[in-house]
């Protein structure tokens, strides 16, 4: 009888840890999974909408620039040596166009920004605003990335989005540093992180065009020097990318655990292209495939 007890109490007990297990593989971030679908999804529209609307959007980009570039040059020179132009050339005003675009301008504070066409490229649950999307296709990662105030980076990173670590991170303007979480079991953010290689490329899609990174150096550091070094630092340079996520035990640098440490992957930039160059890359690319 006393066996018998004992065999029914192992056998309960091995059912509840197997019950466990399938509750914390497909339920138990259920919600975050549905997040991430979404997401990559509207990854995958973005970056359409970017090369639909190439031509209109490096127009857009290029009046940006000279606009900041003309206020430097005013700050910089005395007034009497700076040709006065009208005050409407210096802006890039919010208007919708014949095509049905509703071209914001580079206003980042408006969270209206990514709504095009009618759809909304910023999720709803969203605290902040898209500002990239990145593809690493060696690790099977292709997410937006969004940015905000610290508020908005935290509820978002409590989210398993993708976020920018530093609310004054600009892309192509500042260093850029990516936050994203990682699960010991679920594949959720940046769990594949660890398979990253020095020499794979990833890729940041943005309406200032696409830029294109090379990993240089895979490593390890404790998370208050990662925050002081790698992203409070505004000195490194804008052609640099750190993408950032906790450390397990299985997350290996040489052999050893990055467990308590976070998980640094560097990226430094080799090309950046505009939309419409992209665009008429993937037009040959498919031309020649079609051959073949």
């Amino acid at each position: 009888m006393k066996k018998r007890i004992i065999s029914i109490f192992l056998l309960m007990s091995a059912a509840m840890i197997f019950a466990g297990g399938i509750y914390l593989i497909f339920f138990y971030n259920y919600d975050a999974y549905k997040r991430q679908d979404m997401e990559e999804s509207l990854a995958d529209v973005y970056i359409d909408y970017l090369v639909e609307f190439a031509e209109e959007l490096d127009l857009e980009a290029f009046s940006h620039g000279a606009a900041e570039e003309t206020c430097k040059t005013q700050e910089d020179t005395p007034e009497s040596a700076v040709p006065q132009e009208p005050e409407e050339t210096t802006a890039v005003p919010a208007t919708a166009g014949d095509d049905g675009i509703i071209h914001m301008g580079w206003d980042y504070e408006d969270d209206t920004y990514y709504e095009r066409n009618g759809i909304t490229y910023t999720p709803d649950y969203a605290n902040g605003y898209l500002l990239c999307v990145l593809e690493y296709p060696a690790v099977k990662i292709r997410r937006g990335v969004y940015s905000g105030t610290w508020d908005d980076i935290y509820a978002d990173l409590d989210m398993w989005m993708v976020t920018a670590a530093h609310p004054d991170m600009e892309l192509g303007r500042t260093h850029l540093s990516i936050y994203g979480h990682n699960h010991t079991s679920q594949n959720l953010s940046f769990n594949n992180l660890n398979r990253a290689k020095v020499g794979d490329r990833f890729y940041l899609y943005s309406e200032s065009g696409v830029y294109t990174y090379e990993v240089v150096n895979i490593f390890s550091d404790w998370r208050a020097d990662t925050t002081r070094k790698y992203v409070e630092d505004f000195s490194i340079g804008s052609d640099t990318c750190y993408i950032i996520t906790c450390g397990r035990d299985y997350f290996l640098i040489g052999g050893e655990s990055t467990r308590y440490k976070d998980f640094i992957v560097e990226g430094h930039l080799i090309e950046h292209t505009t939309l419409a160059e992209y665009a008429n890359g993937l037009l040959i690319d498919n031309s020649e495939s079609l051959k073949d």
